[in-house]
């Protein structure tokens, strides 16, 4: 099995997932709560249609960079340089893209 470093990975956006903009101009990422639509009738009366998950502005910075060319590395190497005064920025959004993909919101592929 070849381990393959999270910096070598290009992430695209999961499919399953739209943004919006928010009042604030932050994103926010929705995807449908259920998958078949029938479970969607049977609990409308109870919940939403669609999950949405605010990102704050370095989320929505990392989001709109995710655009399927680069690379993670050259992802964070573009938000840390607009944040140099942040301590450990590089390994924070390491995690935070590392997040989005156990969460499902992005896919990680082979540069």
């Amino acid at each position: 099995m070849n381990k393959i470093s999270l910096l070598d990975t290009i992430p695209v956006h999961a499919p399953h997932v739209w943004t919006e903009k928010a009042d604030d101009g932050c994103l926010v990422l929705v995807y449908e709560r259920f998958p078949k639509a029938w479970l969607a009738k049977l609990f409308a009366r109870w919940y939403s249609p669609q999950i949405h998950v605010p990102l704050e502005s370095f989320g929505t910075e990392v989001w709109q960079l995710i655009d399927g060319k680069r690379t993670t590395e050259e992802v964070i190497h573009e938000v840390a340089m607009q944040h140099p005064d942040e301590e450990h920025f590089p390994q924070r959004l390491a995690m935070y893209i590392s997040k989005l993909h156990q969460d499902g919101f992005i896919l990680l592929q082979k540069a």
